[in-house]
């Protein structure tokens, strides 16, 4: 689960720098709302503050989020062996226990 949470997050940084690269998105970018650093710095902080100490102000909060976590993770566990032995049946040729056998027979 903290897998795809990392990849949310780069592949967020990934389509928000995209628009560098490109003069016309530039163009666009220009006529819309301005970034302010200092502002957005400081909200940035009181956020982490906030998300830091959730568990001391509402214990329950943290106890449903934890299951609710491990859930999440045992369904995404489940779907990435349903896709994997999809993709094996449709692409796969040999299966791990031929490739053992054919190298240990040459």
């Amino acid at each position: 689960m903290w897998t795809l949470i990392k990849g949310t997050f780069w592949f967020s940084l990934v389509l928000i720098a995209l628009p560098l690269f490109n003069p016309e998105s530039s163009e666009r970018l220009a006529e819309g709302p301005k970034f302010e650093t200092a502002g957005s710095m400081s909200a940035a902080w009181a956020l982490y503050d906030d998300v830091t100490s959730i568990c001391e102000r509402e214990p329950e909060v943290c106890e449903v989020g934890t299951h609710t976590i491990g859930v999440l993770g045992a369904r995404a566990k489940e779907g990435a062996r349903i896709a994997y032995q999809y993709l094996d049946d449709k692409f796969g040729e040999e299966t791990p226990d031929d490739l053992t056998t054919a190298s240990i027979s040459e």
